[in-house]
């Protein structure tokens, strides 16, 4: 490949999307970057307004291209870019450590509050990724450049710059990716395919092979696996849990033995598992038949981009897979990844995606055209709404609020989820529709963020909680659509306010509660955000206001992520004050029209 490769993709932005017409190849760059490496592997399709309010390069930014929440994260992570787009100029280390001084220097400043001296776009960011952080994210560096370094040895000593943050507290890593790294990574993600049909390795010997029933251990060639990952690349990890992701600290140990010991390689690495349907040793050679790599994703990649001056053998399990039907090899295929990946650590959403509560969801929510991605980097069918996509971790943090009635829960600490009082709550239920209509309340809610009407809502409660205040908005319409559902009451839970815990009991009871939107109504994205509006202001922004002014009175400062972070809140202030404004005619008029 050669920067035109780049090139084509900065191209095709320009061409496809009418807002991008007009933009520097600099900016589409980072767009270009954003797209494949973040939008691409999660269920937020990339488009011009969800991008365009994250970049920050102008003027008295800092050093800082973009800020935005990761959206492969499952807490929240907020990435912070610096990109040099460059066609022929080097890239020199001492640069690299400039930006990256100026760029952790103004994240302490944004930190403490001091915004004095950055531009606008900055500042609101860097404010609207911090409102989606919940308690265990982090902030992560990510440098991008189209530059490619000419030899490890200077590649190297660009990344050697990041240490000018290594005291700083709140960032947690920074990731380098250059030129010939973003052109995989658009090659991996552009033409993803779940196995390998048929290709080949070579072993250490004639014939050496260990075997188990139909499946054998065998040692291969680093460089054979190396000319394998640069000729299939990511239809190598197609069945794996997970597609690659950086690991700074296994890659350089991985990096650390080839170089320094490539002969105690197969000591020290666990090597890899492959699954196919079929195989067979010639000779020297290991031949397969619709394989992947299902464990030693971490390894493949390293060895695939790393300069093998000798040749060095690893370990291979090579498992034939003879399931009576295609779900069933599935699942094997995914007891196996679990049960062998131990290098690097998988998320709980990793290890759910094959699990028969999850595969059955999957199949309920195809049958109504929304596509539930169970592994990020799945394709995305085109024809879909952004909100007919979602993930296992997006859809949870949902329900969350919705069906569980815990949106504080929901805001900082996502992955209750995973704990079996909500889980099957979630996920073991036939309430797809209303798990669909949620999504559908979410998308909405994204835009009403981004352009809806905000006239006249105040600067100090109702505003900051336009920004917090999602979980909220959301689990406040279910409580609504289940009042009218006939889930229970008003009256029969008023008392049970007060007590936290009974108050949990009786709201996350679903009833047979099927649709969170029970009419179609033509201007409903436009209800929906007066629905939001009235919230945000006569609800969310009234009772977080008197929170606010009595912590004033005790000299307590609250600030607006904080109230939102407790379901206390939710029960006792927000629920009896919206059921207080449902009772007007302008909320329970758009509300009644939908539900």
């Amino acid at each position: 490949m050669n920067q035109s490769f780049i090139d084509s993709r900065i191209s095709d932005l320009a061409k496809k999307y009418n807002e991008f017409k007009d933009e520097q190849d600099y900016h589409l760059f980072t767009y270009v970057c954003l797209k494949y490496f973040y939008y691409d592997l999660s269920s937020d399709r990339f488009s011009p307004d969800i991008v365009i309010p994250c970049m920050t390069d102008a003027a008295n930014d800092s050093g800082i291209d973009a800020i935005f929440c990761d959206p492969t994260s499952d807490v929240g992570d907020v990435i912070i870019v610096q990109s040099k787009y460059y066609r022929d100029t080097t890239l020199k280390d001492e640069a690299v450590a400039g930006e990256l001084y100026k760029i952790g220097k103004a994240l302490t400043d944004l930190q403490h509050n001091k915004v004095e001296g950055f531009n606008e776009k900055l500042v609101t960011a860097y404010k609207n990724a911090v409102s989606q952080m919940e308690e265990k994210a982090v902030f992560k560096v990510v440098f991008f450049t189209s530059y490619k370094p000419r030899t490890k040895k200077e590649q190297n000593k660009i990344e050697k710059a990041a240490s000018i943050l290594k005291e700083n507290k709140f960032i947690e890593d920074v990731e380098f990716n250059f030129g010939n790294d973003i052109e995989q990574q658009i090659e991996s993600c552009d033409n993803q395919k779940l196995c390998v049909d048929t290709d080949k390795l070579e072993i250490d010997d004639k014939d050496n092979y260990l075997k188990y029933e139909e499946s054998i251990i065998v040692n291969i060639s680093a460089r054979s696996l190396q000319d394998l990952q640069n000729r299939r690349r990511n239809g190598l990890l197609g069945m794996n849990l997970r597609y690659f992701i950086k690991q700074k600290a296994v890659d350089a140990g991985i990096a650390d033995t080839i170089k320094k010991e490539p002969q105690n390689f197969w000591y020290k690495n666990n090597g890899l598992l492959i699954v196919c349907d079929d195989y067979k040793i010639d000779g020297k050679e290991l031949k397969l038949t619709n394989f992947s790599i299902v464990n030693g994703g971490q390894t493949t990649n390293r060895i695939g981009n790393l300069d093998i001056t000798n040749d060095f053998y690893l370990q291979c399990k090579v498992v034939k897979i003879n399931g009576a039907s295609r779900e069933e090899s599935d699942a094997l295929i995914a007891e196996i990844a679990k049960a062998t990946n131990s290098q690097k650590p998988i998320k709980k959403a990793d290890i759910k995606a094959n699990s028969k509560e999850q595969l059955e969801l999957h199949r309920r929510l195809e049958k109504i055209n929304v596509f539930y991605m169970t592994k990020k980097g799945d394709k995305i069918p085109s024809t879909l709404y952004p909100w007919q996509v979602t993930t296992l971790e997006k859809l949870g943090k949902i329900a969350i609020a919705t069906v569980v009635q815990l949106p504080g829960t929901a805001r900082s600490n996502s992955q209750r989820m995973y704990d079996d009082d909500i889980y099957y709550l979630i996920f073991s239920k036939t309430h797809e529709r209303f798990l669909a209509d949620s999504l559908k309340v979410s998308y909405y809610y994204d835009q009403f963020t981004r352009k809806g009407p905000k006239e006249g809502l105040d600067k100090e409660t109702a505003l900051p909680m336009v920004a917090n205040g999602k979980t909220f908005q959301m689990a406040c319409i279910a409580f609504l659509g289940k009042i009218r559902s006939s889930v229970f009451d008003y009256n029969s839970i008023a008392g049970a306010l007060k007590d936290p815990d009974q108050a949990k009991a009786i709201l996350r009871n679903m009833g047979d509660m099927e649709f969170l939107i029970k009419n179609k109504i033509d201007d409903e994205q436009e209800c929906f955000f007066e629905i939001f509006r009235i919230i945000a202001d006569e609800v969310l922004g009234y009772c977080y206001g008197n929170a606010l002014e009595k912590a004033t009175q005790e000299q307590a400062a609250l600030a607006p992520s904080n109230y939102l972070k407790l379901d206390q809140n939710y029960f006792k202030d927000i629920i009896p004050r919206l059921w207080a404004r449902y009772n007007r005619p302008e909320l329970k008029n758009y509300i009644d029209e939908i539900l």
